[in-house]
C-alpha cells in the first residue's frame, strides 16, 4: 500500500477530525501494530500526519490536502459502480480501491459530470470537494450508545471490506431506524431492533464501531 492509500485509510476512520488508534488502523489495513507504527512515523516525518502517543494519528492540513482528491475519486467510482453498473453494495468498496490507486483529475471531472456531482457515496459518506467533509463526535457511533427508548437512524458506514461482507449477510441498510434493546457487559455486543423489518439483530462491538447514527426527532417519527 502506497503512502497515499494509507492516508485514505486514516481519513476513512475519521482522521480528518479526530485521532485514529494504531489498533483500528492495524485491523483495517490487516497488518501488525508494529507496521502501523513504522508507517505513521514515516508519514509524520513528511508532515502528513501528527502522531500523539497513546492517542493516535490525525491528518495534518498537508496530509488532508494530499488525500482529498483520492477520497473524492474513490467515492465517485463507488457511486458509478453501484448506480450505473449495478455492482452489489458489498463489492463496490473493494473494486473502487483497485480502480483508484492515484487521483486523476480528468477522471474525477468526467465522473462528476456523468453522475451530476453527487454529494455522498452509497455508504452515506460525503464526497469531498462536492460537499463539506463530515465531522462527528464519538457519540455518533452506535458503539457509544446506551440502552434507551430513543430511536436512531443509520446515517453512514465506515468504509471497510469486512463490514460490507457482514452487511451483505444481514438485513440492515442505510437510513434504517433502530432501537437499542440490550448491551452485553462482557463483550459489549448489542441487541438492536430494526424498525424497518421488525427484526432483532446482535451486533459485535467491532461492527457497532463502524456504524454512525443520529437521533430521530419526534417530528421525523410522525412523518
Amino acid at each position: 500500500m502506497n503512502d497515499l492509500n494509507f492516508l485514505r485509510l486514516i481519513f476513512e476512520l475519521g482522521g480528518s477530525f479526530q485521532n485514529v488508534s494504531n489498533i483500528d488502523l492495524a485491523v483495517k489495513a490487516d497488518v501488525s501494530k508494529a507496521s502501523i507504527s513504522d508507517r505513521t512515523q514515516h508519514l509524520s516525518k513528511l508532515g502528513l500526519v501528527k502522531y500523539t502517543k497513546y492517542y493516535g494519528t490525525k491528518l495534518t492540513k498537508k496530509g488532508l490536502n494530499a488525500v482529498i482528491p483520492l477520497i473524492q475519486q474513490h467515492r465517485l467510482i463507488e457511486t458509478w459502480l453501484y448506480e450505473k453498473l449495478d455492482i452489489p453494495l458489498s463489492e463496490i468498496y473493494e473494486k473502487a480501491t483497485k480502480l483508484s490507486d492515484h487521483p486523476d483529475s480528468l477522471l474525477i471531472d468526467r465522473l462528476n459530470i456523468y453522475l451530476d456531482y453527487p454529494e455522498a457515496c452509497p455508504h452515506g459518506n460525503t464526497i469531498p470537494i462536492n460537499c463539506s467533509i463530515q465531522e462527528f463526535s464519538k457519540y455518533s457511533l452506535l458503539a457509544n450508545q446506551n440502552i434507551s427508548n430513543e430511536t436512531f437512524q443509520i446515517i453512514n458506514f465506515t468504509e471497510d471490506n469486512y463490514l460490507f461482507k457482514i452487511l451483505n449477510n444481514i438485513d440492515i441498510k442505510l437510513s434504517d431506524d433502530i432501537k437499542i434493546l440490550n448491551i452485553n457487559n462482557y463483550d459489549h455486543s448489542m441487541v438492536v431492533l430494526n424498525l424497518r423489518n421488525n427484526l432483532k439483530q446482535i451486533f459485535p462491538k467491532n461492527i457497532t464501531k463502524m456504524i454512525r447514527i443520529e437521533k430521530v426527532s419526534e417530528m421525523q417519527k410522525s412523518v
